[in-house]
């Protein structure tokens, strides 16, 4: 069992403790629903798993101790631990993935489906490629048909939402990225000027491909203007107010 139970680790990323956690759970689920009566699976301190059967007869509780050997339908067992494996895994990516929410992340577009979403590789973390979507109706008409937006090119994007989702009756983990949030105008701003600086960067308007309303609490360099005009292929008015 302790093998196995490394072997589960390995393959989705949990902890021993995870692990031991939806082993029990599973058996003791299916082993009641076969049994009719409460059955608790736990495992000792030696790792060995101890399936006891409490069952009432006249007003007295009665426990008697299952051999794992006797015990039918592995397969069936088997199937329901590595679905409840998958979805503690994908929960866990969920919880990890939800803090860069609203963050700008640098990504290549990979593919384009039949409804014309696209398809991103990203590093929500760094080392660790995931396949984002951006909605086509969250990319400017600008954008859409333009060469600089196709497979094989590296934009910047907006994490808008991480969610764990079923594909298929299948747990996956859903990121999904835009074009068109005023928060990825001011991140790429912050992002070359430095985040190190101490300043304030609000964009209070943006119509997408066209022009987008930015306040400083200071003047910053043109530079940093043109460099995030290109990547956004829209004009940008920039004004200082220093009481922000």
């Amino acid at each position: 069992m302790q093998e196995t139970i490394s072997l589960f680790t390995r393959k989705y990323g949990l902890t021993r403790s995870e692990v031991i956690t939806e082993v029990e759970k599973v058996f003791s689920e299916i082993l009641t629903r076969r049994y009719g009566c409460e059955v608790v699976a736990l495992f000792q301190p030696d790792l060995q798993l101890e399936v006891v059967v409490y069952n009432e007869a006249g007003g007295i509780v009665q426990q008697r101790v299952v051999e794992l050997n006797n015990i039918r339908g592995w397969n069936t067992i088997k199937k329901h631990l590595e679905k409840s494996l998958l979805v503690a895994s994908v929960f866990k990516q969920t919880r990890q993935y939800k803090y860069y929410e609203r963050e700008l992340r640098w990504g290549e577009i990979t593919a384009i489906d039949t409804e014309r979403n696209y398809h991103v590789e990203l590093e929500l973390i760094p080392g660790e490629t995931v396949t984002a979507v951006c909605p086509l109706n969250r990319v400017g008409l600008h954008e859409r048909s333009s060469g600089k937006f196709a497979i094989g090119e590296k934009r910047a994007f907006h994490v808008r939402r991480v969610d764990p989702v079923f594909l298929n009756g299948t747990p996956r983990l859903k990121v999904v990225v835009d074009r068109v949030s005023k928060t990825l105008v001011e991140t790429l701003l912050k992002e070359r000027l430095g985040f190190s600086q101490n300043m304030t960067i609000l964009c209070t308007k943006r119509y997408v491909g066209q022009k987008s309303f930015v306040v400083v609490s200071r003047r910053i360099p043109k530079s940093a203007i043109v460099a995030v005009k290109q990547e956004l292929n829209e004009h940008m008015q920039v004004i200082v107010d220093r009481k922000l």
